[in-house]
């Protein structure tokens, strides 16, 4: 039973450290809706939501309700009117006669209905609330985009050094081939000992670059689950490879100035600017407010409201309009104007600035993605001259007509074509990301 359990553990280890197959759609597919930011900006909306409720319902009637109780204490008795003298007195009057009413209790309630008929900095603060949840929507698809280059750029640069690795290997195997040839050669005394040493040198160094490129290919897929909000350790495989079919260069068109997120998010900001100046210059509008009340109160010696709740208590209500109208503030709203000015010219400064940076960016990544295509069509022909050179020189050297050092230069040569090659699609590569997330193009192929 002890050895089955075993088995099971081994068994579910073994499905949590698989090699699993991950296309770059499937990576965004999975990153967009595992990546931990994104989680974090969904909650952030909720409460933006929370706000522009919060300002609205602070527009619809408000009702409160007060109530008191009071002791009072070392406070003269209330002189209370009972009636008037029977009897005039020498000047002919009646005199009231009234007694001490010792009040040491006092109860109050009272009901209190408002609404806001005019009141500008109410109505604008739920403008303002609402054009938040405009920005933070725009972040949020920002932040997408983000997570979408991201994780396109780490999952390229992982294909990038497998593919370099794929070079390293090609190389190992054609100079391990060679090895057995030599290490034939020297057993029938045709090629000296030190061919074959200067051959395991090589290889040896070669096995080394081979081991560091792993390990760091590794490190960059642990990386790259962690954008996707999976667990480091994992293996995975890449099925994606640079293609060696290159677009034409500049095939992409559109205008980045139209298709920006993060500049129609600054633009949004300065409207919102603008909203705050407004409020400012609405504080000195007058504000109407209608209300409502109703209330009752009673006082008494003793505590003893319960006992008759309907005697002595009075009864009160009114309804009608408040008007405040500001007239001096000691100038703290003109300097609050200017600083939200300020504040909005300080935007528009970097909204332009962003404009210059597109721009840039722009005709930057057009240029490269130019040069990389030339450059990939310079080094495909680099490489299979190379390759054939080596071919022609280990030929060569089995027939003793030419040096090791020869055989092992032209390797070195052919794996820096293959090497320049790859390099050279991937910086194709990344043009191409970089030129469609100016454009809008690379959140569309993510599905956004």
């Amino acid at each position: 039973m002890r050895k089955v359990f075993y088995l099971l553990v081994l068994g579910m280890a073994g499905l949590a450290f698989a090699v699993g197959p991950l296309s770059l759609k499937q990576a965004l597919s999975e990153g967009l809706k595992g990546n931990l930011d994104i989680q974090k900006s969904e909650l952030g909306s909720e409460g933006i939501d929370a706000q522009v409720n919060a300002a609205f319902r602070s527009y619809l009637p408000q009702l409160t309700a007060n109530g008191t109780i009071t002791r009072l204490w070392a406070n003269d008795p209330a002189k209370i009117t009972i009636g008037a003298s029977p009897v005039p007195n020498s000047r002919g009057y009646l005199d009231l006669i009234s007694i001490d009413y010792p009040v040491n209790w006092n109860v109050a309630g009272d009901l209190k209905l408002t609404q806001f008929l005019y009141v500008p900095q109410a109505l604008t603060g739920i403008k303002m609330a609402k054009k938040g949840k405009e920005i933070d929507a725009l972040g949020k698809l920002e932040l997408r985009e983000g997570i979408i280059y991201g994780i396109s750029m780490q999952y390229w640069a992982i294909v990038y050094m497998e593919e370099n690795l794929a070079v390293l290997n090609k190389s190992k195997d054609n100079l391990s081939r060679t090895r057995e040839a030599i290490a034939s050669m020297v057993g029938e005394g045709i090629v000296k000992k030190s061919d074959l040493n200067t051959m395991d040198i090589n290889l040896t160094s070669l096995n080394t670059q081979i081991d560091n490129l792993n390990v760091q290919i590794q490190t960059q897929k642990d990386a790259l689950l962690q954008i996707m909000g999976r667990s480091p350790g994992e293996k995975i495989e890449l099925t994606d490879r640079l293609s060696v079919n290159t677009r034409d260069a500049g095939s992409e068109s559109g205008d980045p100035l139209q298709s920006s997120i993060t500049l129609k998010r600054m633009e949004q900001q300065v409207k919102l600017q603008e909203m705050q100046i407004d409020l400012t210059k609405e504080k000195i509008y007058p504000n109407v407010v209608a209300f409502a009340s109703y209330g009752t109160q009673a006082s008494r010696e003793n505590f003893d409201f319960l006992s008759s709740p309907q005697d002595k208590f009075k009864d009160n209500g009114t309804v009608g309009l408040s008007v405040t109208i500001p007239i001096f503030d000691g100038m703290s709203n003109s300097a609050e104007r200017t600083y939200a000015s300020i504040q909005k010219r300080q935007l528009e400064i970097e909204m332009e600035k962003q404009k210059l940076a597109l721009q840039a960016s722009y005709e930057s990544a057009k240029s490269t993605l130019f040069n990389a295509k030339n450059m990939v069509d310079r080094n495909r022909e680099n490489a299979k001259l190379s390759e054939e050179n080596y071919q022609m020189k280990e030929l060569e050297y089995k027939e003793q007509v030419a040096p090791i050092t020869d055989l092992l230069t032209a390797d070195n040569n052919m794996q820096t074509a293959y090497s320049n090659l790859v390099n050279a699609l991937y910086t194709e590569k990344t043009a191409e990301l970089a030129l469609e997330q100016i454009l809008g193009i690379l959140r569309q192929r993510a599905g956004e």
